[in-house]
């Protein structure tokens, strides 16, 4: 896997924006759903068309192909489509939201027990991740492995870690969200699926999905064990919790891939 700086750190500021947007979708959902007050979804609205438009302005110097016209056409499709159903649909029952109580995970239980179990899972998780570094030192080389790790503990800086300060919690927060409480949300409540059934077909996509970034089925195999975890966790205690574990589990692996990313340079510059 060839490995650019700016074309990952482009990726990154490209996925604080779309997340954002999702982020602010979730929010309008929550207002449309759960508030008397048709202003704060139109505020939403606005606040994602002027997202959209600061993106286009700072970026239209480099031109457009036709797949950024496309894009660009569906981003602004967004706050339109919003819009039209707070002006069409507001207070009626036509609408093409699930009810925001009826989404899984969004009343929680503050169980101290179940909260320690599943901790205890994700630590024995986090050292099964940390022996399998030790012994794939290949995955640290230049080239191989997750580029946004790649990115983040390669020359360290006050902008990088701002931008993990935001990608992080952001990114976390917003899968927990699509994957687990949106999926599981859709699939038992529009189609009455079991919650076993839909914890494995989320899983598997989840995995698969990941994927794509690191092209490694060890990757896939723990982000699908993850997933169980973070689905689980996200039933029995709500979305607080697996956000918790997904946004400790991913700083730590940072932190794993920056011990070996170090001791690996050392090894390297001491045979030379």
């Amino acid at each position: 896997m060839s490995y650019d700086e700016n074309l990952v750190k482009n990726r990154i500021k490209n996925s604080i924006i779309y997340n954002s947007i999702i982020f602010l979708f979730f929010i309008y959902w929550f207002f449309y759903s759960s508030i008397d007050n048709i202003l704060m979804p139109i505020a939403i609205c606005v606040a994602i068309f002027l997202i959209i438009i600061a993106k286009l302005i700072t970026e239209r110097k480099n031109g457009f192909n036709r797949k950024e016209i496309l894009l660009y056409i569906l981003l602004f499709f967004i706050p339109f489509s919003l819009y039209a159903n707070v002006i069409l649909f507001y207070n009626t029952s036509i609408t093409f939201f699930i009810p925001f109580d009826s989404l899984v995970g969004i009343n929680h239980n503050h169980n101290i027990i179940l909260f320690l179990l599943y901790f205890s899972i994700i630590l024995l998780k986090l050292i099964g991740i940390k022996i399998y570094f030790s012994r794939n030192v290949k995955i640290l080389e230049e080239g191989r492995g997750d580029e946004i790790f790649q990115f983040f503990t390669k020359n360290l800086n006050y902008k990088k870690i701002i931008l993990l300060i935001i990608l992080f919690p952001l990114v976390a927060f917003i899968e927990e969200l699509i994957y687990r409480t949106l999926l599981l949300s859709v699939l038992t409540y529009y189609l009455n699926w079991e919650y076993f059934l839909s914890i494995i077909f989320i899983s598997i996509i989840f995995g698969l999905v990941h994927f794509s970034t690191s092209k490694n089925w060890g990757h896939v195999i723990s982000t699908f064990i993850s997933s169980i975890i973070y689905s689980l966790a996200l039933i029995q205690l709500g979305l607080l919790y697996p956000w918790i574990f997904h946004l400790s589990t991913n700083l730590f692996v940072l932190l794993f891939y920056y011990q070996g990313k170090k001791k690996y340079v050392t090894h390297k510059i001491s045979e030379n």
